[in-house]
């Protein structure tokens, strides 16, 4: 076969496999984060089913396979197994720990099994809502608190101790968090600025865009370190280009809360947090 006539053939059949492996779930309930296991394929989806600040220990986990099957809708369910879970966001996954924000605590549970493993609480620090959850290369793990101003670190090395990366009302109610490590810093999206801002790690707060959102909620980096984000109450999903260029992914969705990127299969993942739904849909060039 010619190599021409190779490549046209691989360059289709990975278009059709992305097309192909883009899938919905419905019967969520309130779903606030939406992420994928880079080592599995696995797909997890907090879901608040609740209010949205209340400790009411009724809240989910659902767990989707890697070919977009929902396996366990209740795969963490709280009151059961000594789970509690009151309203989570933030998902993040290091090793083979699944951390969950949950209001006022980081919850650990087992990826594989969703056994809690424990939990680290935050009530102390004065912590109003935590939101979004990033990890570092090294392993830590970071925490949002919007209603706080804060953002917080976890080093799992150290016994999970909490230490403090910023508090500061410049942070603009801080929801989701997405480590850069090109640049060893926090990408933030904020809010209540309606911005994207950038955290280093000792803390200092710097502008990466000016363009003025609505309410962003998600954020993530793509293949090229393109920086995805969601706005909640305008319903759109916006890729921003080498910091610069704004560029619409999606319109008139309902709530796009937590999304994130799926580096596997090249898709954007979005929990609809009114719609009771989670989808994804392949990312373009």
């Amino acid at each position: 076969m010619p190599a021409l006539t190779l490549i046209v053939t691989f360059l289709f059949s990975l278009f059709s496999f992305s097309a192909a492996h883009a899938f919905e779930a419905r019967g969520m309930d309130k779903p606030a984060s939406f992420i994928v296991d880079p080592a599995t394929g696995v797909y997890y989806v907090s879901n608040v089913a609740g209010s949205p600040t209340a400790k009411d220990n009724n809240a989910f986990i659902a767990r989707i396979s890697a070919d977009g099957k929902l396996i366990d809708k209740n795969f963490i369910r709280s009151g059961k197994n000594g789970v509690q879970l009151d309203a989570p966001r933030g998902l993040a996954i290091s090793g083979n720990h699944l951390f969950v924000a949950d209001i006022d605590a980081v919850r650990r549970f087992d990826k594989e099994s969703g056994k809690p493993l424990g939990s680290i609480d935050f009530l102390l620090l004065g912590v109003k809502l935590l939101s979004g959850l990033a990890v570092d290369t090294d392993g830590n793990v970071y925490a949002s608190d919007r209603f706080g101003n804060a953002i917080y670190r976890i080093d799992p090395a150290q016994n999970f101790q909490i230490t403090v990366v910023a508090i500061d009302s410049r942070l603009g109610h801080p929801s989701g968090l997405v480590f850069e490590a090109a640049h060893k810093r926090l990408l933030v999206a904020a809010w209540g600025l309606g911005k994207v801002i950038a955290v280093d790690l000792q803390g200092n707060i710097l502008q990466v865009h000016s363009r003025q959102f609505k309410n962003l909620d998600g954020i993530d980096l793509d293949r090229e370190g393109n920086i995805i984000v969601s706005d909640f109450t305008a319903g759109e999903i916006y890729r921003i280009k080498k910091y610069s260029t704004v560029e619409v992914l999606r319109r008139n969705m309902v709530a796009p809360a937590g999304v994130s990127y799926d580096f596997r299969n090249n898709q954007v993942l979005v929990p609809s947090f009114d719609g009771n739904l989670v989808f994804t849909f392949p990312l373009q060039r």
